[in-house]
């Protein structure tokens, strides 16, 4: 049985099914195929970042994971007891929502069907071909062998990717050397909700709570910590608590766990011909700082647009060469967003595992540098809320002003609170209301002439920009054309 699409995702996590609903809602053919039968009952994270939660208002997804997730202004570095402030950062979303990943990919499942998508669960891809006008995917699903035919390919089927393996790319990084547990279990005696991470010249211990009352609990223990063959059992956990935390916490019915290991990999390209890698098949980490999906997501939604333009202009021409251009901008933009993770995640696995009173040290000087200096507690905050992300862009300038120089250009364009026709209203609504996804917008702030700037572009009439205050203190007030690209970040800025 063959089958024919513009784009096939592979894997239907929350990152394949955020790219495949961007591209549902622009009207491209996609197909969602995942092999597992049911949707993920088991969450390896917890942690929704302020980034995302723009990119997910931005769509009109917010809603439900603000209405009961669990929100939290501060977020630790190397599950220090110095926390980074994430009041201070400049979003509409000044904190971290804790929100199960397996609620996260059934909530964005949903909105990929509210656009039109599907997931063909029990669809398993086995093998890749490409050729110079399309790829070939070969599926198994219900004993039959299918070949799907797209003319792009994105894996986002995780850490073993079988899509990052057919199309031959390779997966450098360092293996494991450590290994932590995670488990679903229940406390008779949970530590207070201040106490939920905590350090000793031990290890480290955190709890994270469930909405049905569980807690995921997990520990960096220096006496096992380097024993990666070592299975993992309920006594095992229970002391493993004891050793680091002082108390099992009255630990009961321990329902299942896994292990976590500190390998660190990205992949040596992000597309090889029309096969392109998101998410976990792109880099793997630790899940230190709840970072990964987060990542992954905001990789979808650079790459959707790119898709989108890519497969509009094949439309347009039949037989017309790929705009590899564009698709290669992907990586150079997104790959050093997951190193910059990477590098992170990596020094804060560093901070963790340095053991006894040296490593005791380590720690209480570097939180004491988050907490005697607000601007570095503010970077990291910046850093890891994903907020911080610049593009380079071509210089733009215009006016009285060099938009070279500009710190906007290349950044994420805040929601701000806008006069429109009268009407005070948001920017991210007024952008939902009058663009698609893969669309590029002109706002035009206060009496400016609209500026061109090379792209087709819809035309927002802002009459001025009310605020936030940090926002206006920003810029972002000022009159003039913000070329505000798909995914949100501006591509040129034209002051009047």
């Amino acid at each position: 049985m063959e089958l024919s699409t513009e784009v096939l995702v592979v894997g239907a996590g929350p990152v394949g099914c955020w790219l495949a609903a961007e591209l549902c809602a622009a009207g491209i053919r996609t197909l969602v195929v995942e092999a597992r039968e049911e949707r993920a009952a088991w969450s390896r994270g917890f942690v929704v970042h302020p980034r995302t939660l723009e990119i997910f208002h931005s769509r009109g997804a917010a809603g439900p994971l603000l209405a009961t997730g669990r929100r939290l202004p501060t977020w630790h570095f190397a599950m220090g007891s110095t926390r980074l402030d994430f009041t201070a950062l400049p979003t509409t979303f000044p904190f971290v929502m804790l929100y199960p990943q397996a609620q996260t990919e059934a909530r964005l499942e949903e909105h990929l069907s509210e656009r039109g998508g599907e997931v063909r669960r029990g669809w398993r891809a086995v093998g890749l071909e490409q050729f110079d006008e399309r790829a070939e995917v070969r599926v198994s699903a219900d004993g039959e062998l299918r070949t799907v035919t797209a003319q792009f390919v994105v894996g986002c089927d995780g850490a073993h990717s079988t899509v990052r393996e057919a199309a031959g790319i390779g997966f450098p990084g360092n293996p494991d050397t450590m290994i932590s547990p995670a488990a679903h279990v229940t406390l008779a005696d949970p530590p207070p909700p201040e106490r939920y991470m905590q350090t000793s010249e031990q290890g480290l211990f955190f709890a994270i709570p469930l909405p049905d009352g569980r807690f995921v609990v997990s520990t960096v223990d220096h006496e096992v910590m380097g024993d990666i063959t070592a299975p993992w059992t309920a006594e095992t956990l229970r002391a493993s608590l004891i050793r680091v935390a002082g108390s099992d916490f009255g630990l009961r019915a321990v329902e299942r766990i896994s292990t976590i290991g500190n390998s660190a990999k990205q992949a040596e390209r992000y597309r090889d011909g029309r096969v392109l890698l998101a998410g976990d098949a792109a880099h793997v980490h630790f899940p230190m700082g709840g970072q990964g999906m987060n990542l992954g997501i905001q990789d979808a939604h650079n790459l959707a647009w790119r898709l989108i333009a890519a497969v509009r202009a094949a439309r347009k021409t039949a037989g017309a060469p790929v705009v590899y251009d564009l698709l290669d901008g992907y990586e150079a933009e997104r790959r050093p967003a997951g190193e910059r993770v990477l590098e992170d995640v990596r020094a804060q696995m560093a901070l963790v595992a340095a053991t006894g009173a040296d490593g005791a040290a380590l720690r209480d000087r570097f939180e004491a540098l988050l907490s005697e200096h607000p601007q570095v507690n503010l970077q990291y905050a910046r850093r890891l809320s994903g907020i911080d992300v610049r593009y380079p862009m071509p210089s733009s300038s215009g006016g009285d002003g060099d938009g070279s120089a500009d710190e906007r250009l290349g950044r994420r364009v805040p929601d701000l609170e806008v006069q429109a026709a009268g009407t005070s209203v948001q920017l991210y609504d007024l952008l939902r209301s009058t663009t698609r996804p893969g669309d590029f917008a002109r706002v035009v702030v206060g009496d400016a002439a609209p500026a061109e700037h090379g792209h087709e572009a819809v035309t927002v009439a802002v009459e001025q920009v009310a605020g936030p205050e940090w926002a206006l203190a920003e810029g972002w007030g000022m009159p003039g054309t913000l070329l505000v690209r798909p995914d949100g970040h501006v591509a040129a800025i034209t002051l009047a």
